[in-house]
């Protein structure tokens, strides 16, 4: 697997920005969080990833928004889903457990208030996106990785 999707990649960035890699890729975010997997294992911990995700469908499963309006933290979420285990309720534990490392902001179509319910930073293009990435990493030389096929890139660290 790792010879047909795997990247070497020298370290963890500060900042990465990710495309889905389009329709159906980023229908919803259901499809999108194959991506936030892959970006998850390129950012440092505390630091900033952009997803760019049209996401036309929203969140793709009423059960995680439903699971989402009930518990707004990752800890929160993990322990519901861990105590009563169901369909679309285990994507809102999909989804927040990677929140825990870093921030996600999201660039789509989606209304920013469920970009919100489901714990991401709404932005409404990338410019916008970018300005909250480099307001919270406070660096002027933040080290970035682009992966424009995020779905289908699967970092990998080189610690040598």
């Amino acid at each position: 697997m790792n010879e047909v999707y795997g990247v070497p990649v020298r370290k963890e960035a500060d900042l990465v920005i990710a495309s889905c890699g389009g329709y159906p890729k980023d229908i919803n975010v259901y499809q999108l969080q194959k991506t936030m997997d892959n970006t998850w294992c390129a950012v440092r911990e505390g630091g900033v990833v952009i997803i760019l995700g049209e996401c036309a469908e929203g969140s793709g499963s009423a059960a995680y928004e439903k699971t989402m309006q009930k518990y707004v933290t990752p800890e929160q979420v993990a322990a519901a889903v861990k105590a009563d285990f169901q369909i679309g309720a285990h994507k809102a534990y999909a989804v927040t457990r990677l929140m825990k490392k870093a921030e996600f902001i999201l660039v789509s179509s989606m209304e920013p208030e469920l970009a919100k319910l489901l714990l991401f930073t709404p932005a409404k293009d990338l410019e916008e996106a970018l300005k909250i990435a480099f307001t919270k990493l406070g660096s002027s030389q933040p080290g970035i990785t682009l992966m424009p096929m995020g779905s289908l890139t699967v970092p990998l660290i080189n610690n040598g």
